[in-house]
């Protein structure tokens, strides 16, 4: 369907469009919040903009998040529907400073129940982002595509690292947020001493 440029007339149809082209991945809540926007004339705008194919929902299980269709491959939708989610996010950074790790190491470090992991693991490993490998008696996790991780990380880091994303990581890390982002490209990370 072609989109008219009548069909951005609305202030408010351009400001969801804009938000979602910068922040892909929210759900109607975070939407709703970040854009002071109730959730019936936001849904109403995402309806119309679905229509028109502008915009897609992706659907993790628990929430439908937003998406511009043209700008963001399906592949990137599943990953940044996991950067969204706090444990998936957890697992993947951690999983970035340490590469082959077992769920029980991973249990460890987040303080977080086996089930839990293994249920967000398997989220995980279904759509592709990490792998397991066997080493002995004990099944070892990492990350498939770490550059492309760090990519999408770079390439969206205004939406992430404005509330989430900087927190979880300051917080689970204590690491520098500048000296993250300025290795961003590089696939390395430095890790401040712990506090």
């Amino acid at each position: 369907m072609l989109v008219k440029r009548e069909d951005f007339e609305l202030e408010t149809r351009k400001e969801i469009h804009n938000f979602i082209l910068k922040n892909p991945g929210l759900c109607l809540d975070e939407l709703s919040k970040k854009l002071n926007i109730s959730k019936s004339t936001l849904n109403y705008h995402l309806n119309y903009l679905k229509k028109l194919k502008v915009t897609i929902g992706k659907s993790n299980g628990r929430d439908i998040r937003f998406f511009i269709a043209s700008k963001v491959e399906d592949e990137d939708k599943s990953i940044i529907n996991m950067f969204r989610q706090e444990i998936p996010f957890k697992i993947i950074a951690y999983l970035l400073l340490n590469p082959n790790s077992s769920q029980v190491e991973i249990c460890k470090f987040l303080k977080k129940h086996p089930t839990t992991i293994a249920f967000h693991l398997e989220k995980l490993l279904n759509i592709d982002v990490v792998e397991e490998k066997l080493s002995g008696n004990e099944v070892n996790y990492k990350l498939k595509n770490e550059e492309g991780i760090f990519g999408l990380l770079e390439k969206y880091k205004d939406s992430f690292f404005e509330d989430t994303v900087d927190y979880i990581l300051c917080s689970l890390f204590k690491w520098n947020i500048i000296q993250f982002l300025i290795f961003l490209p590089k696939v390395y990370i430095i890790k401040e001493d712990m506090l």
